[in-house]
């Protein structure tokens, strides 16, 4: 678009007043975070899909022409609160009459702007069960919704379906087990690359819904109620593999090798 930094987060955060969305502290860093690959580990109700659906509309704005952009997840299923915000987000932005969206989301397809419009933001869904929908035109963005639950094939597929465009890629999940590529990845990136980036969004972050933060009374009556591991992993988004692996810790660098960032 051509514009400054300060000139860019200053229109950004008109878009973000139009649409009522203030970010919280933790949210912000990811949000200002211009890298290609970004991973969020989020906590249960940590806000990780309204910061993965606000990425989007931030940065569908960077395109001068017609922009393309997948929600992609182990099924379509779950690309729906993502899906949900961004029909909501853009048409408090352009109205009903500029914004076209399926009420399904096997698959969905939002498109803002007509025919008749200099330039289109079209939003498709993806689901992983179905490789064939991962061709086509490049995209010139992904969200990878619940991205701890899809393979590493998928997101290697993911990876170099971005590669025309040069397009972003942004993946939001909550651990499972701390086990698997995801975490692998959250750990490579936590210092950052030239290109590449991991955040953690803990539930007690989302002060929307405890403004205690991580003192608030349901987090800790949460922190009381359930084991060590499940509340490190499922509320504060930090990895704990179980004790007894022969591989305690999987490590980006060996392990994927294959996969260019």
């Amino acid at each position: 678009m051509g514009l400054g930094d300060r000139e860019w987060e200053e229109y950004r955060d008109i878009i973000f007043r139009q649409v009522d969305f203030e970010p919280t502290s933790s949210q912000r860093p990811i949000l200002d975070c211009g890298k290609r690959f970004i991973l969020v580990v989020g906590g249960e109700q940590g806000g990780k899909s309204m910061v993965a659906s606000k990425y989007l509309l931030q940065r569908a704005f960077e395109v001068d022409d017609d922009a393309l952009f997948w929600l992609v997840a182990a099924d379509y299923d779950r690309t729906r609160p993502e899906f949900d915000y961004l029909v909501e987000d853009f048409t408090a932005l352009f109205g009903n009459k500029r914004v076209e969206a399926t009420k399904i989301v096997n698959p969905g397809r939002i498109v803002v702007g007509g025919a008749r419009e200099k330039k289109r933001i079209v939003i498709e869904t993806k689901s992983a069960k179905d490789p064939r929908t991962l061709f086509g035109r490049s995209p010139h963005g992904v969200l990878i919704c619940e991205a701890s639950q899809i393979d590493i094939e998928t997101y290697s597929r993911i990876n170099t379906r971005v590669g025309a465009s040069r397009g972003w890629v942004m993946m939001s999940g909550t651990y499972e087990h701390s086990l698997g590529w995801y975490p692998g990845l959250a750990k490579a990136w936590e210092i950052g690359t030239d290109t590449a980036q991991s955040f953690k969004l803990p539930s007690p972050s989302n002060t929307f819904i405890y403004p205690g933060g991580i003192n608030d009374p349901e987090i800790l009556r949460m922190k009381q109620d359930n084991s060590d591991q499940f509340f490190m992993e499922r509320i504060m988004g930090e990895a704990r593999p179980p004790s007894g692996l022969v591989f305690h810790e999987f490590r980006a660098d060996m392990h994927m090798a294959d996969v260019k960032y």
